[in-house]
């Protein structure tokens, strides 16, 4: 029941992207996400002799959005999070981009955090209705109508208009 380094490895190609963009738009800071991720691998490594393998991504997800949690609230809490931070594309911004950029973490820091955890694992992890209700341990019912609500949010708040 050890977990083996190939698998670790293997988790970490498979859900690096995932995870960095799922993270981005909880924390919008680039390097705390990528430390996240790291962090949640590192602390899954040190557990490894009580790791079952097949229950390794579920782990690897349930550790790293706590860990971004805990930055939430510390951040919240001492009010250390920068108002201005933009998210590292690989494309040339424009003033287009960045305004939508903008409305659109607005809007998210709108919604409860069940709500914006399901949208984003949803639409920027591509994880199933059935993988979210296991990670989040909710009903899947439940998923559907948080993404229902979360969606028809952004719709509202952004007034219907598409943001890339």
């Amino acid at each position: 029941m050890t977990l083996r380094r190939s698998a670790l490895e293997a988790s970490y190609l498979r859900l690096e992207k995932p995870l960095y963009n799922v993270l981005f738009r909880l924390l919008w800071h680039a390097e705390d996400s990528q430390d996240m991720i790291h962090e949640a691998y590192a602390r899954l490594w040190k557990r490894r002799e009580r790791i079952d393998p097949s229950r390794l991504d579920a782990l690897v997800w349930t550790t790293a959005l706590n860990l971004a949690r805990n930055r939430l609230r510390w951040s919240a809490l001492w009010r250390w999070a920068p108002m201005e931070e933009t998210d590292h594309l690989d494309h040339q911004r424009t003033p287009e981009t960045e305004h939508a950029s903008h409305e659109l973490r607005r809007a998210l820091g709108q919604l409860p955090m069940l709500s914006q955890q399901v949208l984003l694992l949803s639409e920027f992890a591509g994880l199933s209705g059935a993988e979210m209700a296991e990670l989040l341990r909710i009903p899947k019912g439940t998923v559907a109508s948080r993404k229902h609500h979360a969606m028809d949010h952004l719709r509202r708040q952004l007034g219907g208009r598409q943001h890339g």
